[in-house]
């Protein structure tokens, strides 16, 4: 059995005539071309050689430039968009007294591509008679984040008093004024101002500047003007960036919802006041389609022209996420205006259509 696979080799190569075999091994790396490629994976070059009569492999890079795409986004004030415009318009001009800074209703954004892939390609070269076409298979290799947005400059100051006001409601949601029923019971009015942290952190009131004789005085635990003034502020309700709604509940790790399927899904800035968005497909990307390759001048085969045409497959639907987790594609619906329509197109994106052209040049 050890000789077996010997004799059958032997024997293959003896079937094989003489011109054939000098055929194949003028075929085999006999030259080598370059080319520059354009087309939807952006701009490109690539390296392709014969390792048969009937094959050829292609090996490239190309990238996609960093095109800006302007975007812009809403703000709103709360659950109800009807209500968000005249909440807006008592805010903006209290935060931007409080700031001096602009506080405007919309978020001006920017998005690009971040889209360059490495590839390895086989052509097989099927017709006899016409070696102009070709099917090609392989695969592109590049980063799984291949796009991003983020808001501009000139919308930082809108998004530093959208933190302003979140934080400062949320110390009011979190504060026991709200939240405890004795409160105004065990505290004296001295002792509810002093504990009103934003006013005692920015120095507005010190416990020297009040008369002793409200050292004894209570506020009324059903209405006063502290418990007024909170739940003002907790009415409004979240401030941020309007996206759209969500799609399904949202729990959190125990499986609590802590979003309900049709509220509306407002954005708030990260950490320094940023909103961002990254979409992410696979990093390796199979590739199958078909070509074609013809002399760009007659009777010179040295400079070619032509195409391929084809899909990558990227893995199924991409991701958009933004900063805070919330995938666009998979979590929120209804989001409006043009950026809703770029977020359709993606969630109809399966599959990455490659059209490209080639003009080529014999190096040897």
């Amino acid at each position: 059995m050890k000789n077996v696979l010997p004799i059958c080799l032997l024997a293959l190569c003896t079937t094989i005539p003489a011109g054939a075999q000098q055929q194949q091994e003028k075929n085999l790396f006999s030259h080598m071309d370059a080319a520059v490629t354009m087309g939807t994976t952006g701009l490109g070059i690539d390296l392709a050689m014969p390792v048969g009569e009937s094959v050829r492999l292609r090996t490239g890079f190309s990238y996609v430039p960093r095109i800006e795409v302007p975007m812009t986004f809403g703000v709103q004030v709360g659950e109800d968009a009807a209500e968000s415009k005249q909440k807006f318009d008592k805010l903006s001009n209290t935060l931007s007294n409080f700031t001096g800074q602009p506080v405007n209703s919309e978020v001006y954004t920017q998005g690009r591509p971040r889209f360059w892939n490495w590839n390895v390609m086989v052509d097989v070269f099927p017709l006899k008679n016409n070696r102009h076409w070709h099917v090609s298979a392989g695969f592109c290799l590049g980063p799984s984040k291949i796009a991003e947005a983020y808001n501009k400059t000139e919308s930082m100051s809108t998004l530093v008093a959208i933190n302003l006001f979140n934080n400062l409601r949320q110390r009011v949601l979190d504060s026991p004024v709200l939240n405890d029923e004795w409160y105004f019971y065990d505290h004296t009015a001295k002792e509810v101002l002093m504990n009103i942290g934003i006013l005692r952190d920015l120095g507005i009131i010190r416990e020297k500047d009040f008369p002793e004789e409200l050292d004894d005085v209570y506020l009324d635990p059903k209405n006063n003007f502290v418990k007024r003034g909170y739940k003002n502020i907790a009415d409004y309700g979240l401030m941020g960036v309007y996206i759209g709604t969500y799609k399904h509940d949202v729990v959190d790790e125990e499986g609590n919802v802590i979003h309900k399927k049709g509220e509306a899904y407002i954005m708030e800035p990260d950490e320094n006041s940023m909103v961002k968005a990254d979409m992410k497909v696979n990093s390796f990307k199979p590739y199958v389609g078909i070509g074609y390759d013809g002399r760009l001048l007659k009777g010179n085969d040295r400079v070619t022209i032509g195409f391929d045409a084809g899909v990558m497959f990227w893995g199924g639907t991409p991701h958009l996420t933004t900063h805070d987790g919330t995938d666009l594609i998979h979590d929120v619906e209804n989001v409006p205006g043009k950026v809703g329509d770029y977020v359709s197109l993606v969630r109809k994106a399966k599959v990455f259509p490659m059209v490209n052209a080639r003009l080529s040049f014999r190096l040897f």
